[in-house]
């Protein structure tokens, strides 16, 4: 990326490409939380721009200034780069319109279901199939047709395509996106009219529903497709008015013989340091999905992990991954943090009490079996362990007897849950299972009871 005094290096050289590589870096934990929620139309919307601002840093690189004379032609790379901008232009109103109608199906109460039928699957995989993938490839093929010639190369911008002036141009190019932008907004309204209406029972039913999304998780992902259609819809418009406008004064029959004459010609025009407005666009959608999904705890730490790959772990001790569940910054576990939160907050107690058909054996001194197995295990297991005291003491705890009358006379709220179980091979099993007479299965009923402590 050097220049000549005669053909300086523009100062967008050097800015497209570093804010694009930023926006690629910054995308990539919010497309890999999509990708985690088997979220599609989000993943093809941050992947097809990701697409675009990887061309935005090659085509920089490769063509910095004016002096056309020394640019390489940019035989195969321009060939893939104008069909997949091509298919950008339809995909990016697809997906977001997927993302709309995705949503507005969350809140559609007439259909909901806890579990989808397999037809309903298969509809909602065709709709993203057919907006997100088929739609952009039958856009690639169909440019054959109003092809003028292979691409033109800009400085800067690097490669562009090129379309003959003909309504085949209009037909099958410059109106697709605008309409179906404009059904992109007609599932952004029916959203919002059902947000409106269910607002009351809004958490009720997304708890409801069968999607990934909580409520912050909803509004964060309709808020960036919001602001983006409206961000492109007017760019839309804008690029079939001057499309149509430029193009009419010099329109023509379509043939293809006329339309393809000048198939091989390779057009290379100076830029005079301004890149293509569209350029812009992939760059700042980048850091419009770092905004609404790059600043959570998850997406920090893939962030970290990426900073560590690269070896920047060596030179900022901030960015140092550590083992899971534990805190980078302060080295302590997560679980024991959250263990002292709710040792201040909440104060919990468990007690379970066996029935069978006959009471426990007994041994003379008046204990039970189980008590003194209990007690023998202890009395080698602090040999083996110096910690096994502590394991013992937490499990004479639970296996202490607590008549039910005593827990539920307490105004505190009470939990009981109830469960059968056959013959248990755990501690103490024989026992218990030798003193039924006609059946082999235990009833355990479990009394969890949890007490508010005041601060």
């Amino acid at each position: 990326m050097m220049g000549s005094f005669e053909f300086p290096l523009y100062p967008q050289a050097v800015i497209v490409p570093l804010l694009a590589f930023f926006s690629i870096f910054v995308s990539i934990a919010p497309l890999v939380l999509h990708w985690k929620n088997r979220n599609l139309p989000a993943c093809c919307l941050i992947g097809w721009f990701l697409m675009l601002n990887l061309f935005n840093i090659t085509n920089a690189i490769i063509w910095p200034t004016d002096d056309s004379t020394m640019w390489w032609n940019g035989a195969g790379l321009c060939d893939i780069e104008v069909k997949i901008m091509i298919a950008s232009y339809v995909a990016v109103p697809g997906d977001i319109m997927c993302i709309f109608r995705g949503l507005a199906c969350v809140l559609d109460t007439r259909r909901a279901t806890l579990v989808p039928t397999k037809q309903q699957r298969w509809r909602n995989r065709l709709m993203e199939t057919l907006f997100c993938v088929a739609v952009p490839v039958i856009a690639m093929i169909t440019q054959v047709a109003y092809q003028a010639n292979r691409y033109m190369i800009f400085a800067i911008s690097g490669c562009v395509n090129s379309f003959d002036e003909s309504w085949m141009s209009v037909l099958l190019g410059f109106i697709w996106p605008p309409i179906i932008c404009f059904i992109a907004a007609y599932y952004c309204g029916l959203v919002l009219y059902r947000l409106h209406k269910y607002r009351s029972q809004f958490s009720d039913i997304l708890n409801s529903s069968n999607s990934k999304l909580n409520k912050s998780r909803f509004m964060r992902l309709f808020f960036l497709s919001f602001i983006m259609l409206l961000a492109i819809i007017p760019v839309q418009i804008y690029v079939l008015y001057k499309n149509v406008e430029g193009t009419i004064p010099v329109w023509h029959a379509y043939t293809w013989e006329r339309t393809h004459a000048g198939w091989d010609i390779i057009y290379k025009v100076p830029s005079n340091g301004q890149a293509f407005f569209d350029r812009w666009i992939p760059i700042v959608s980048g850091f419009f999905f770092f905004v609404f999904f790059g600043c959570g705890r998850d997406a920090a730490r893939i962030y970290r992990l990426i900073l560590n790959f690269l070896g920047l772990g060596h030179c900022f001790a901030c960015v140092r991954t550590s083992p899971a569940g534990t805190d980078a910054s302060t080295g302590h576990t997560e679980s024991s943090g959250s263990r002292a939160k709710l040792l201040f907050h909440k104060k919990w107690s468990s007690s379970e009490r066996t029935y069978i058909n006959d009471p426990l054996p007994t041994s003379r001194t008046g204990r039970t079996n189980l008590d003194e197995q209990s007690a023998d295990n202890g009395k080698t297991s602090w040999v083996r362990s110096p910690f096994s005291a502590l394991r013992r003491s937490y499990s004479a705890s639970r296996e202490r007897m607590i008549p039910l009358p005593a827990i539920s006379s307490d105004p505190t709220s009470t939990v009981c849950t109830s469960a059968w179980a056959g013959t248990s091979q755990s501690r103490g099993s024989v026992d218990l299972t030798s003193t039924a007479s006609n059946q082999d299965i235990i009833r355990v009923k479990q009394v969890i009871s949890q007490e508010s402590e005041g601060v």
